[in-house]
């Protein structure tokens, strides 16, 4: 969503300060009134901005005794929406000028100086009445008002053909006898964090990626330094969950997931302790499970199970001659079905789900524009940042889409596009989740947990820099391809030191691993001759995306392994603590 500088300003004047009058009925209150009816339209994907009205400069003795400020309209939109799934585009704006012509609202520390009031109605071409937020005495709008400032109530569309008409506009201002005192908010650290962290994020990833992979980047918000949106929207620190990719290997991140909800106290479901949960691939199919259907742990294990024993069957050499694909698409389509039937009844039931508190989000990518677009987000919540690029989609579209690995399974047709594992770009979905968490709670809100599992840590593959490509050539990008450890490694440190509460402990990573130390081995060479042949350290080979057999046999004893190490075992518990610690937060 564009910053401020990209909106578009309306080619008429500003409007003329009002003056405001007291309340004859409460005399605690001041009243700005305006009866006038305004109009505007956006034309594009930029935000459409104007004035409608605004107040006087601001005096300081005036700014310290404002206990409250409400905005109160007569508004409706263009009367019609393609679907309302996409969400509401048309809103009112409080903010703060430092003049009476300004274009734009002030800016301070980075933010701009604007915050949101209300939603317009939606898909009405009558007034509707709507009274919006309530700014009390200490928030961000107050603390950053200062002497000759100017609040401005702002009409704003966006995309093509919204319209927002308003009128009857009243801004309540209810007093306090008594000064309020008041901090301006200090949010450059946080500022200078979250861009940090960016910047990293874009360089690692434009080294470590193909140039035509380039949108495949997390990246913030154009909204996010618009002070509205950077505020926290949760006064409780957060939790998040964020899974990777890796076929049947998903098995072994739900069991360690299983590790550590054993060590919370009192005990809770995933979706009754995560905030948002994110997952690519096989992760997102579990993402779904968890969050979404709000299946306990031991119940995603027994319906994983299950679904790894009705998809990867049969001879994959034949089927892949005849169909193009390892596997038949059909029955993890009915695998999926049936899960979502056994747990909602409708095998029909959308992703989007409003009322769970609880967002799951998975990534799917567009098999027509893989390689130079980013991945297409599916959400089981709104984020006002952005308009869905498949608002409707169904459940189990969602979870087909995200682990619909190529040369494994047909893509999946969804309305006009043509979707496939989203692991191609996002295997490691951290970084999409992060910036999922600003855009949608904010850059300032704290978070006590960033949970990310993987799904094991393959040995190492030579790279194919050319020739004939063999089965271990296509081995090797498969292994490539699902490498998260690079994520983890760029996010391990930056997540504890510019995240909100930083240089605080929030971020752990489990990923099953066996690791072999470095070795010389003594070769003969001819009758005679030796040679000593040295290995670098490694790790075992991990199993196939595949092999059932290698999931429940060699892949539980590698997780049971892995959990037992002291090191990990002081991981899982720091991680219980955290999120046990931060359910006792919520209760008090």
């Amino acid at each position: 969503m564009p910053s401020y500088k990209d909106e578009l300003l309306s080619d008429e004047p500003s409007s003329s300060p009002i003056k405001l009058e007291k309340d004859e009925n409460n005399e605690n209150r001041w009243l700005l009134k305006h009866s006038p009816e305004k109009m505007i339209r956006a034309q594009n994907d930029k935000i459409r901005t104007e004035v409608w009205f605004q107040t006087e400069p601001l005096d300081a003795s005036f700014i310290s005794h404002i206990k409250s400020i409400r905005l109160k309209t007569d508004s409706h939109d263009q009367g019609y929406v393609e679907n309302r799934l996409e969400g509401n585009w048309t809103w009112f704006e409080l903010s703060i000028l430092d003049k009476k012509d300004a274009q734009y609202p002030k800016v301070k520390e980075e933010l701009t100086l604007t915050w949101e009031s209300h939603r317009n109605v939606m898909e009405s071409d009558n007034f509707c009445h709507l009274e919006g937020h309530v700014f009390e005495e200490q928030h961000d709008l107050l603390r950053f008002l200062e002497e000759g400032d100017i609040i401005a109530v702002r009409l704003c569309a966006r995309f093509q053909d919204w319209r927002i008409y308003a009128k009857n506009g009243l801004l309540i201002f209810d007093m306090s006898p008594h000064k309020i005192t008041r901090e301006a908010p200090k949010y450059g650290g946080y500022v200078a964090g979250t861009k940090v962290m960016e910047r990293v994020m874009v360089v690692v990833n434009e080294a470590t990626q193909p140039v035509q992979m380039k949108d495949y980047i997390p990246r913030l918000p154009e909204t996010h330094l618009r002070a509205g949106a950077f505020a926290p929207s949760e006064r409780r620190p957060l939790r998040v969950l964020s899974l990777d990719g890796g076929g049947v290997r998903g098995l072994a991140s739900l069991h360690i997931l299983k590790a550590v909800m054993e060590n919370v106290q009192p005990p809770r479901q995933p979706h009754e302790i995560f905030d948002m949960i994110g997952g690519t691939s096989t992760g997102g199919l579990i993402a779904i499970m968890l969050g979404r259907l709000q299946m306990s742990v031991d119940e995603c294990i027994k319906a994983y199970n299950k679904l790894m024993d009705s998809v990867f069957h049969g001879s994959t050499i034949g089927r892949y001659a005849t169909t193009g694909y390892f596997y038949n698409s059909n029955d993890i389509e009915d695998a999926i079905k049936g899960i979502i039937k056994d747990k909602l009844q409708n095998t029909d039931a959308l992703l989007l789900d409003e009322h769970s508190r609880c967002k799951v989000f998975v990534t799917a990518t567009c098999k027509h524009r893989g390689n130079n677009r980013a991945p297409v987000i599916l959400r089981s919540y709104r984020n006002n940042e952005v308009i869905p690029e498949l608002p409707g989609i169904k459940l189990w579209e969602a979870a087909r889409a995200t682990s619909a690995a190529p040369a494994y399974f047909k893509p999946v047709t969804v309305g006009d596009y043509e979707l496939v594992d989203g692991g191609l770009g996002a295997n490691n979905p951290l970084g999409w989740l992060w910036t999922e968490v600003l855009s949608v709670f904010g850059a300032t809100q704290e978070t006590k947990c960033f949970l990310s599992l993987g799904t094991g840590i393959d040995a190492d593959r030579e790279v194919w820099t050319g020739g004939v490509p063999t089965l271990g050539t296509v081995e090797s990008f498969a292994s490539i391809a699902t490498n998260s450890e690079l994520t983890h490694i760029l996010f391990r440190g930056l997540i504890d030191a510019f995240a909100p509460l930083p240089e605080t402990p929030k971020y752990w990573r489990l990923n099953v691993n066996k690791r072999i130390p470095a070795w010389d081995e003594t070769k003969r060479k001819w009758l005679i001759r030796k040679k000593t042949v040295h290995h670098r350290d490694n790790y075992e080979p991990m199993i196939e995306l595949d092999d059932t057999k290698g999931a429940r046999g060699k892949l539980m004893d590698m997780v049971t392994a892995y959990l037992a190490q002291p090191n990990v075992r002081a991981t899982v518990m720091a991680c219980a603590q955290a999120l046990s610690d931060s359910l006792a937060e919520r209760a008090n």
